[in-house]
């Protein structure tokens, strides 16, 4: 076999291989995340993200409320987020302002104590973790100015994103343990302090809700009644999965704090489109795709006056599945499920254009082939 056609078919191969591992990734728009804050609505209450619902296919998440609450992500570096909203989808803040912040210098990792205290004051929320439960060996902190502020908070909510359809956005598992809240209050006697209006160590718990807490899906939030703390299992699972406890009455839109213990056992990134050979996506669109367009476009300039039918057959093949390869992004399958606005644009349309290019040239020069053996 003459060294042409072997570089073709080290090409085909090549983008062979992209396909395959293009089609077994996983890559949901959606990663695993645990949610943890003070809303104006309960778990239970969003009627857009039932079943049928308009925000339905969008998660709970996309619920209208208002909300003061820190998230941690399954992406890489698991960071902390310090999020808001003001009837608005939880973590977006209102039509003015962007309702998030990363917290520096911190990251999820497993085997951690994170002492975590969430305080609204000023129309500001200060998301800071600590190192020890006295709360005074600061790790991270970050402040949110919140341009609206959200009322009516009295549901302790724990969220999981509930993406959908059901797909591998990682995973996190851990416990809440120690919820500590204080809330400003006047009374007769003076003009006004914080004061401790809930504590919860679970110590006392015997049932997966303790008689107290609404939980939607019982096997990823409940109570483990051994650990006798708060467990959460958080993926994309497709469903809109919640949990929740209802204070006596709102907090102070003034001034409150949230305390608790924050741990977990398990963290598994999300894999942002690695298929089954674990490749980062930009790097296997490098090692495939750019290698295989490096090898084969010089070779079929060069063939260009030559009239070797194999090699015309082994261009048009190499066209084709390139021209698979550049159209994945355009097909509507929930096992890729990427959003093609990550896709670079001008590179796909260019590889298309490329493909079907060298594809008609082969099955021209093939159709040459034919027709100059038929004269003889």
């Amino acid at each position: 076999m003459k060294i042409l056609e072997i570089l073709f078919l080290i090409s085909i191969v090549l983008i062979s291989i992209y396909i395959f591992d293009k089609f077994t990734a996983e890559n949901p728009n959606d990663s695993a995340n645990i949610v943890i804050g003070i809303s104006n609505i309960g778990s239970d209450s969003c009627l857009q993200c039932k079943i049928n619902g308009e925000s339905f296919e969008r998660g709970c998440k996309a619920c209208p409320q208002d909300s003061v609450s820190f998230r941690i992500k399954s992406i890489e570096d698991k960071p902390f987020i310090s999020s808001w909203s003001k009837n608005n989808a939880m973590f977006y803040g209102d039509k003015q302002c962007n309702g998030e912040i990363l917290l520096p210098s911190i990251k999820a990792e497993i085997n951690k104590q994170y002492w975590t205290e969430i305080k609204l004051k000023d129309s500001k929320s200060i998301v800071t973790i600590y190192d020890n439960e006295n709360f005074d060996d600061e790790i991270s902190s970050v402040t949110n100015e919140i341009c609206t502020l959200p009322t009516d908070l009295k549901f302790l909510r724990f969220s999981m994103n509930d993406g959908k359809p059901i797909a591998n956005g990682g995973r996190l598992i851990g416990n809440i343990d120690n919820i500590e809240i204080f809330d400003y209050r006047i009374s007769k006697n003076d003009d006004g302090k914080i004061t401790k209006i809930y504590q919860e160590n679970f110590s006392d718990c015997n049932t997966k809700n303790c008689d107290k807490w609404v939980l939607q899906n019982s096997d990823v939030f409940f109570i483990d009644i051994e650990k006798k703390s708060f467990h959460f299992d958080s993926y994309v699972s497709g469903n809109n999965d919640y949990a929740h406890y209802e204070l006596p009455r709102s907090l102070s839109e003034k001034e409150w704090v949230v305390r608790l213990l924050l741990s977990f056992d398990q963290i598994d990134e999300n894999p942002r489109g690695k298929g089954i050979l674990g490749i980062n996506p930009d790097e296997r669109n490098l090692i495939f795709i750019l290698s295989s367009v490096l090898i084969a476009f010089p070779i079929a300039i060069f063939t260009i006056k030559r009239k070797l039918l194999n090699e015309n057959i082994l261009m048009i093949i190499f066209s084709f599945v390139l021209l698979v390869a550049s159209a994945i992004p355009f097909i509507p399958n929930y096992i890729i499920n990427q959003n093609i606005l990550f896709e670079k644009i001008l590179i796909v349309f260019s590889l298309i254009s490329l493909s079907l290019i060298l594809m008609s040239f082969g099955i021209f020069r093939i159709y040459l082939t034919i027709k100059n053996n038929s004269y003889r």
